[in-house]
């Protein structure tokens, strides 16, 4: 959980379900630089809002962050599973990775692991790093014949 004293840049990074939180208070901290050393604190009184607006910022954001840790993890469909086995199979790969990307996730192959990957689905040997995983918690993953690509889907 958060408090007012952690930064900005370290909430967002940590948390990135809470960026919503933060906007509708007027906090636009993403693309700020100064989100990296400023404390919430400290950024909310420079937007010139008052403790009680922080309290409830803090309160708001930490029942965003129990939301997305009740929500179950990010599970596949037996397509997407026989997908993933297929894909694995075919390039001789241990991993396979998923990576946010503009329109949704990517899925690559791999044998390596990251420093910051996390193994999402071990039976399978799904990766991410830890902030997409927040984003797939809750996350059906299915394969489309039609498009022969990957579908999330929020359950």
């Amino acid at each position: 959980m958060i408090n007012e004293k952690d930064t900005l840049g370290q909430i967002i990074k940590q948390y990135p379900e809470i960026a919503p939180v933060l906007a509708k208070a007027g906090l636009h901290c993403i693309g700020c630089q100064v989100s990296e050393y400023e404390s919430l604190g400290d950024g909310c009184r420079a937007h010139g809002l008052t403790d009680e607006d922080i309290k409830k910022i803090v309160t708001d954001a930490n029942a965003k962050i129990k939301e997305f840790d009740d929500m179950p993890e990010v599970s596949f469909t037996k397509k997407a599973i026989l997908e993933v086995e297929k894909r694995k199979s075919k390039e001789g790969s241990k991993y396979i990775r998923i990576m946010p990307v503009f329109d949704g996730y990517d899925f690559e192959v791999t044998n390596e692991l990251e420093t910051d990957d996390i193994i999402l689905n071990k039976d399978l040997n799904v990766i991410s790093d830890s902030r997409t995983q927040r984003f797939l918690k809750g996350v059906t993953i299915d394969f489309s014949d039609k498009d022969k690509d990957f579908i999330a889907k929020r359950n």
